[in-house]
């Protein structure tokens, strides 16, 4: 079977002497504004029989190639919507100038999701907005506009309610642009947010906001209250990890202590992040074990003096296991390399967690603590 040819502008094609280039046929931009006008509404509500169907479509190829940009816009106004256009043709149009590419971005079912992160990775940022209008927008193209790192493309995403967002870009999106009140208002207003998203912006936005929050998302006073206190717990494990003396963690370790602020979610905190000294130093501070002691006693997490060290720091029973599997992927990363804490660490305690706690759902660290608790809490 005879593959047509390669579309481009530059290469016109033809396959009978309808298709004539307007020089040799003598007509004008003008009749193929309203051959492109009558046709294709005539194509895209279904008014042809199949011969005719077929030839308007060898019509559309030459149209699309026009060198006027009135009569591609003719064309691409009529059929941006057309459920049974040829895909060849929705993406020449999806790769044409902007004003051209538009529509058929915004409407066109033709064009399918490697299409638009296609497109979407060409960096037009007007065309990336058309995408992110769509009336549907999968995880994966939102992902592809949010990777953008563009304000405006994120903000026409977050205003879609059509388009569906991962937990991990909404994530990246907070982490990127969770500073900026346009950005907060428009996640505010979004249908759902994953709890843990919730829980950043709780801690994040205004108080006009915290309670158009509150009140769109129905969150009861107490899950806002336990929302806030881990926001509260996340800053002072990042605070604490600019501490470069064992001194400056053993003086805030006691001062947390004092406050009863060192949760077992903060301590299992500082360990999904990597931080072993500072989990070491915070829970013998909390427990009043000798450091030396309460070293050992990590080391082996199936020893009496860990089992000991557990519950002279109060953390309830059913957390031991979350706190023995956290210490075990900390220690073979530490077997694995010196230094460095990556990402990928983080998910493996993570999912570690999920497959011990089946109640818990896969999802972000954040998302993860604030679970783990909850179970502590309904303990």
């Amino acid at each position: 079977m005879t593959q047509p040819p390669t579309l481009t502008r530059d290469n016109p094609t033809s396959s009978d002497a309808k298709d004539r280039t307007r020089s040799d046929s003598g007509r004008s931009a003008e009749q193929d504004k309203r051959t492109a006008a009558r046709l294709g509404d005539a194509f895209a509500h279904g008014r042809l029989s199949e011969d005719e169907r077929l030839a308007a479509i060898q019509t559309f190829r030459r149209l699309a190639c026009d060198a006027e940009v009135e009569v591609r816009l003719s064309l691409v106004e009529h059929i941006k919507g057309c459920p049974f256009l040829p895909h060849s043709i929705a993406r020449m149009l999806a790769d044409d100038i902007e004003a051209v590419a538009v529509p058929i971005l915004k409407y066109s079912i033709v064009l399918t999701d490697e299409d638009l992160v296609s497109i979407i990775g060409d960096g037009n940022t007007v065309k990336q907005q058309a995408i992110a209008q769509r009336s549907t927008v999968s995880e994966l193209v939102s992902g592809a506009l949010v990777s953008t790192g563009k304000k405006a493309v994120v903000d026409t995403l977050l205003a879609n309610d059509g388009a569906r967002i991962s937990d991990d870009s909404f994530q990246t999106v907070v982490d990127v642009f969770g500073g900026e009140p346009e950005v907060q208002a428009l996640l505010v207003d979004r249908p759902t947010l994953p709890i843990a998203v919730k829980e950043q912006l709780v801690n994040l936005v205004s108080e006009d906001l915290q309670k158009r929050l509150i009140e769109k998302h129905a969150l009861p006073e107490v899950l806002v209250g336990k929302m806030i206190s881990h926001g509260r717990e996340r800053a002072l494990v990042q605070s604490l990890e600019t501490a470069t003396s064992n001194y400056e963690i053993e003086a805030a370790a006691m001062r947390l202590c004092l406050k009863g602020a060192l949760t077992p979610t903060l301590l299992l905190r500082t360990l999904c992040v990597g931080r072993l000294d500072l989990f070491a130093i915070c829970i013998a501070t909390l427990a009043r074990f000798p450091s030396a002691k309460t070293r050992a006693a990590l080391a082996d997490t199936q020893s009496t003096d860990f089992h000991s060290l557990i519950e002279r720091s109060r953390i309830p029973a059913h957390l031991t296991d979350a706190f023995r599997i956290a210490l075990d992927v900390v220690f073979d990363v530490r077997c694995q390399r010196a230094i460095g804490w990556e990402k990928a660490d983080e998910k493996r305690i993570i999912q570690r967690l999920v497959h011990v706690y089946d109640r818990l759902s896969p999802d972000t660290l954040e998302s993860v603590l604030y679970q783990l608790g909850s179970l502590e809490a309904e303990a």
